[in-house]
């Protein structure tokens, strides 16, 4: 990635330094920060002074150009500039891009360990439910009736040998 200045100009109203410039790159545009270390390095500057406002890329191209500012101070930097364009001027930490997404989240090993032992219980229960499977209501009046059905008809049956019993022996 090379930058080249193609404008610069001071704003003695705003107390900064402005400037345009074109950065020959190959494949994705750079990031706002990639861009914004190389102007530091160029401009001998300050991270937090340096705010790059603009960046474009024309389509199908690999060259971009660019709109920056460079204030003298931090003080005139936070009173002038938008409080947007100063978060997305911050530069981003290096741990949230490299960090897997459990240690993202700031927990120790300790702690993720017992949240895999919790999330692995649920499987042992479906695992556990597979085996024996669990009754829907539907199934379960349909067994129910099954069920029902041989003591209904034993009952039948015991009822049919008490009316013999009581019948008289001719």
């Amino acid at each position: 990635m090379e930058i080249n200045i193609t404008k610069d100009w001071d704003n003695t109203l705003l107390d900064r330094k402005e400037i345009t410039f074109n950065i020959f790159h190959t494949g994705a545009t750079p990031s706002r920060d990639e861009i914004k270390n190389k102007l530091v390095a160029q401009l001998n500057s300050r991270h937090e002074l340096v705010i790059v406002d603009k960046i474009r890329t024309e389509y199908g191209t690999q060259n971009t150009t660019g709109y920056a500012k460079i204030y003298s101070d931090v003080d005139r930097a936070n009173e002038i500039e938008n409080k947007y364009v100063l978060k997305r001027n911050e530069p981003k930490p290096v741990e949230e891009t490299e960090k897997p997404a459990k240690e993202e989240s700031g927990e120790s090993p300790e702690e993720s360990t017992g949240e895999e032992a919790v999330a692995e219980e649920p499987i042992a229960e479906e695992a556990a439910s597979e085996e024996e499977p669990a009754e829907s209501p539907e199934e379960s009046t349909g067994e129910e009736a099954v069920a029902e059905e041989p003591i209904a008809e034993e009952a039948a049956s015991e009822e049919s040998a008490e009316e013999e019993k009581e019948k008289p022996v001719e």
